[in-house]
């Protein structure tokens, strides 16, 4: 909710400011017309310095503290009217004291009793409202002072009906033990503040631009901001009723858990009717705050529904982080924050651990109380599946990733986040019923923090490389294969020609996905913890004894766990598996061994990608057979074979390219023996390696307990009448459980200081320049066809916002130029003086030299863009060769660098000229500067 109050604040205040941001966007290329958010996104990213120069003149920020300070009023007032409500409700010309109307005493003498017996101190406070007429109570205030509100209607059926005044009073008190004043009434004020302080300011505004839209004679449309906030506040409220209609449930239940008659809610349910008619009641049961008779009384006679996950919260909860972190991105851009990895990782810090906790608590749930009633154990697929379709539908929504069309480019891409919201439901519940099966402690809180911890991190990296990578990467045309050949060059530097590269098949599709998962912060920290939790879980020994967490008689026996054995042997086998094809693949690729300067580019990538194929396909063997160790559990078996093979075989791998140049036969990048750790080495990719090899062999697994589980392999589970082999398992469980927690530590405490490294070195990205110029090499700019419309706007648009003024700059240091010339042919000046007049009108020519890098390059004509082009390039070597004639008093020079700033003059000619002809054929007044004529507006590209 503060997300979307300062995003739409934002929006009012960008409305009032009235700046002209859709000229920049014009300025730098962007086609209004084409939806594809890579264009865009590429024209502005590429021209970032540009665009914030841009930005800074014709569509400032607003003051930060109109954009943090609304979303701060908010609370602040939400906080108010939270601590004004109880004392309005509870006001005198309203409510009166029970005193008043229980003058013997009775009334407080019974809830006085209530209270002892369902452990609610200390006694609220009572006050009777006498003017409702409903058979009802209500419950207001905060946690530790609750005021309970008794209607006139239920004391007046206080001796006819008993059992259900008992029940009302015992349901309001449900509410104060299980705590929902504080937070019922903190979500009451904060939904009403965001009515009145963002909400109608919104309409408001958007009711303004509109009226302007149709003033001017255009047909008002709703714009994909406004769009966004409508379901932003529908979501908002579906998901504060549902947060109020199951307080309500659960209200119940502790109420007849504690002793009131079902049956004391008399009311009657409506009785089901046609198909059509409970589709209905179904779609207005989710708008509203109290659950209906029907849906409290079926909980009632059967709370099972209670523990399923439902998959309205679970979709609405998966669109949140996809809504909220563009949003804020949004809101922080404006402040010149760059668009890093360790930002969107910050930012998905608290979207992340929000999405997960909500569903590893429903799926926990579900889980215990399937164990506990001996039910069918849910497989979490379909409830992560509908937390995935949230994303998606996330996505659609704000268009991160895809553009302002309603559907992205390649649709199937939204398939992606619904495979892995399935894959990342399936293997919480298999963690939750693996534990459960094998605590045996008091609680099973500890393995649930555990679990949580785990997926929020696994979490917070799916939605880092999602919306930093995936849903843009998979949503466009790969790059070329020439330019991803030079990509691989500067990090893998080789004297090697690149046409080696461009050569290689599938390069320019595989290799950024590779890219894109190696530089996801924590990936192999998450990879790990998701192998650690389950193997931890698996490590324990069962006993025989019922399990102290569960209800007397309540637990029901289940089948012992595997051994463990059955699922690390086969990880043991695959990690000396790869163990072996590390060692083969050092041989093979020694037998092609460059010289020493030849040893990078396609020779490195080569190496790397056979060694993380060297670790893979082990660990899919591995995770084969594990997957039919224990049919209950095949993913986290699979998992665990096939990460310990991965571990293995990469602890391997490091060993020998450490020593490289030890063992001639064996040598690939040194020659020399030396111990060189594989994490330094300049040529080899460590990171690259170790992300791509457990990212793949975790995807292995999944694949192969997945197939494992359609194919419905069968295997004969434990014996649990075998008493001496349980017996057995639990003598040597300490020593087991002790070995793997060893195990695990070293691998969370390498993983995550690998990540942590790597992440702070992200903070020490290359300038902003740099970081333009290097995505521009890799990917280039868009040149999309535009009509005669288009290119109109885009090229008045540059020329208007700043071009105009650089244009008449390069002119104006020609005249400089000049008429320093003169005045030193007419003083006839010595070197050291012409050296003092002439060294300044050749600086600012070096200025000019920063023109395209400040400003956009000129968009829509490729022939005014070469003219403009060019001109940057005559001013910046006419500036370095003036300022080395005159050092070096070399005059031969020194007129070849006048020629050059004079050829720059006249290629600034040359692009106001153009841009006079289109800005008059499009039925504009030309430029500011008079078109030139003859050879003064040609520019000469010989240079």
């Amino acid at each position: 909710m503060l997300t979307a109050g300062g995003a739409m604040t934002l929006e009012v205040v960008r409305v009032l400011t009235d700046g002209d941001e859709a000229g920049c966007s014009l300025a730098a290329g962007v086609d209004p017309t084409d939806g594809s958010y890579w264009k865009t996104s590429l024209s502005i990213s590429g021209q970032v310095t540009a665009s914030r120069f841009c930005l800074s003149l014709w569509a400032p920020a607003p003051p930060w503290w109109q954009v943090a300070g609304w979303p701060l009023l908010m609370t602040v007032m939400a906080v108010l009217l939270f601590a004004v409500l109880p004392l309005w409700k509870a006001r005198r010309s309203r409510v009166v004291p029970l005193e008043s109307v229980d003058q013997g005493g009775e009334l407080l003498a019974l809830l006085s009793e209530l209270c002892t017996a369902t452990g609610v101190a200390p006694l609220p406070r009572v006050v009777i409202d006498p003017a409702a007429t409903s058979v009802s109570a209500v419950v207001f205030g905060r946690t530790r002072r609750p005021v309970v509100c008794l209607h006139g209607g239920l004391l007046a059926v206080r001796r006819s009906d008993p059992k259900r005044f008992r029940a009302v009073l015992l349901h309001e008190l449900a509410h104060i033990a299980n705590r929902d004043i504080t937070l019922t009434y903190l979500t009451v004020a904060l939904w009403r503040v965001f009515l009145v302080l963002v909400l109608l300011p919104y309409v408001l505004c958007l009711g303004y631009v509109m009226y302007g839209v149709a003033a001017n004679g255009g047909v008002p449309r709703l714009s994909r901001s406004a769009v966004l906030a409508v379901v932003m506040i529908v979501l908002l409220y579906l998901a504060r009723s549902d947060a109020l209609r199951s307080r309500e449930i659960y209200a119940d239940l502790a109420a007849v858990r504690w002793g009131a008659d079902p049956q004391g809610w008399s009311i009657t349910a409506t009785p089901p009717g046609s198909a059509v008619r409970r589709a209905l009641d179904a779609f207005l049961e989710m708008w509203r705050t109290h659950p209906s008779w029907g849906l409290r009384q079926g909980a009632l006679a059967d709370p099972a529904p209670l523990f399923r996950t439902a998959v309205l919260p679970l979709f609405l909860i998966g669109a949140v982080p996809v809504l909220a972190v563009p949003q804020v991105l949004g809101q922080v851009a404006l402040y010149r924050v760059n668009f890093t990895t360790n930002l969107m990782m910050v930012l998905v810090v608290i979207p992340g651990a929000l999405v997960t906790g909500v569903i590893v608590v429903a799926l926990w749930r579900a889980v215990v109380y399937a164990v506990l009633t001996g039910a069918r154990v849910p497989s979490g697929a379909w409830a992560g599946g509908w937390l995935g379709a949230g994303m998606s539908a996330g996505l659609v929504l704000s268009g991160f990733g895809s553009g302002w069309a309603w559907l992205p480019e390649r649709p199937p891409v939204l398939l992606v986040p619904v495979a892995a919201g399935a894959a990342f439901g399936w293997w919480i519940t298999q963690c939750a019923h693996l534990w459960t099966s094998t605590s045996r402690g008091r609680t099973l809180r500890p393995a649930l923090a555990l679990c949580m911890a785990a997926a929020s991190l696994a979490m917070m990296s799916w939605l880092t490389w999602w919306m930093l990578a995936g849903a843009t990467n998979l949503n466009r045309d790969s790059p070329s294969a020439r330019m991803v050949a030079r990509a691989v060059l500067q990090w893998l530097p080789s004297a090697a020609p690149a046409g080696d590269l461009s050569r290689v098949p599938g390069i320019a599709t595989v290799l950024p996905q590779l890219d894109n998962i190696a530089s996801t912060p924590m990936c192999s920290l998450a990879i790990i913890l998701l192998w650690a939790v389950p193997l931890l879980a698996w490590a324990r020994s069962p006993g025989a004894d019922a399990p102290r967490w569960a209800p007397d008689g309540a637990a029901r026996p289940e089948d012992p766990v595997a051994p463990l054995r059955k699922v690390m042997q086969p990880g043991l086998l695959g990690g000396a598996l790869a163990c072996v094809a590390v060692v083969g693949i050092q041989a093979y690729i020694h037998t092609g061994q460059p010289v020493p300067d030849a040893r990078g580019g396609l020779y490195a990538l080569r190496y790397a990608a056979l060694l993380v194929l060297a670790l893979c396909l082990p660990a899919a063997m591995a995770a084969a057979v594990a997957s039919t160790a224990d049919r209950r559990y095949r993913l986290p078996g699979a998992l665990i074979a096939a990460q310990t093979a991965t571990l293995l075989g990469f602890a391997g791998m490091t060993l020998v390219v450490s020593v490289d140049g030890c063992i001639t036969p064996l040598n690939v990048l040194s020659d020399s023996c030396a111990w060189r750790p594989a994490w330094w080495r300049p040529l080899f990719p460590f990171t690259f390696v170790l992300n791509n090899a457990l990212v793949l062999s975790a995807l292995a697994a999944l694949i192969t307990a997945l197939a494992a589980t359609l194919l419905r392999l069968r295997r004969k589970p434990a014996d649990a009448r075998v008493t001496s082999r349980a017996d057995a398992r639990t003598r040597g469980s300490r020593a087991r459980h002790v070995a793997v927690s060893l195990l695990c530590a070293v691998a969370v405490a390498a993983t995550a200081t690998d990540g942590a490294f790597r992440g702070y070195l992200l903070g020490f990205t290359t300038n902003q320049v740099t970081s333009q110029r290097n995505l521009v090499q890799y990917w280039g700019l868009p040149d999309p066809p535009l009509s005669d419309v288009g290119r109109l706007r885009q090229i008045r648009a540059w020329y208007r916002l700043s071009g105009d003024d650089l244009i008449n700059l390069a002119v104006s240091y020609d005249h400089q130029l000049t008429v320093v010339l003169r005045a030193a042919r007419a003083a006839k000046d010595s070197w050291d003086a012409l050296d003092r007049r002439l060294r300044p009108a050749c600086t600012n020519w070096g200025r000019a030299a920063w023109f395209e890098t400040v400003w956009f390059r000129v968009p829509a004509d490729p022939l005014l863009r070469a003219d403009w082009h060019q001109m940057v390039t005559w001013a910046d070597t006419g500036n370095r060769n003036c300022s080395q004639a005159l050092d070096k008093h070399d005059s031969d020079a020194l007129l070849k660098a006048l020629r050059n700033l004079r050829a720059a003059a006249r290629c600034a000619e040359s692009v106001n000229t153009g841009i006079d002809g289109i800005l008059r054929k499009g039925g504009y007044r030309g430029t500011t500067r008079p078109a030139a004529t003859g050879r003064t507006a040609i520019c000469d590209h010989s240079g």
